[in-house]
């Protein structure tokens, strides 16, 4: 009987709980801030050597561009990129067209062009 009733009131905490974050969820869609894609904010990613991390932080910040539209490119800034660094870059670069590379001084012509 004790069992029971500990079961239940368990089962009836998560279907608080879940009611609760459905609610929460409808309520936050409704009332919350709209989406909006800002186009005139970009990423900067500075990289250099073998571009250790340079990958990830990347492919981070496309999902996240993805999932809220917060900025126009993502710019892989070339700080001293050695040869295995300019050539995950470069994989980088054609994979998608948010994405470029680019040296210092080309740096304002990249933000301003595409």
């Amino acid at each position: 009987m004790q069992v029971e009733l500990l079961t239940d009131a368990f089962v009836a905490l998560l279907a608080a709980i879940g009611l609760a974050q459905l609610l929460w969820m409808a309520v936050s869609t409704v009332v919350g801030p709209k989406r909006q894609r800002m186009d005139h904010v970009a990423a900067v990613v500075p990289a250099s050597g073998a571009g250790a991390g340079l990958e990830q932080t990347v492919r981070t910040l496309l999902q996240l561009r993805r999932e809220t539209g917060g900025f126009r490119r993502i710019v892989m800034l070339d700080c001293g990129l050695g040869q295995e660094g300019r050539m995950v870059a470069s994989l980088l670069a054609r994979e998608d067209r948010a994405v470029a590379l680019c040296c210092p001084e080309e740096l304002r012509e990249t933000l301003l062009g595409a």
